[in-house]
């Protein structure tokens, strides 16, 4: 029984990691694009940048690179 509620724990909060990193992301893409259009930037605006689902799949992507 101890076993069975230590892996439903463990899957629980295994589903929060991902839910809070997304969230963070997103939060600092919005803050950015807010930033943006306040008075007094003399710069261009920057891109924006990807979705999160672009950005962990490319994440992925370059962890499976080797280094060199």
């Amino acid at each position: 029984m101890r076993t069975v509620a230590s892996l439903l724990l463990v899957t629980v909060l295994a589903g929060c990691t991902t839910a809070n990193e997304r969230l963070v992301y997103e939060g600092i893409r919005q803050e950015n694009a807010r930033q943006q259009g306040q008075p007094g930037r003399d710069t261009a605006p920057d891109p924006a940048g990807p979705d999160f689902d672009a950005y962990s799949k490319e994440r992925q992507r370059l962890q499976k690179e080797p280094r060199p």
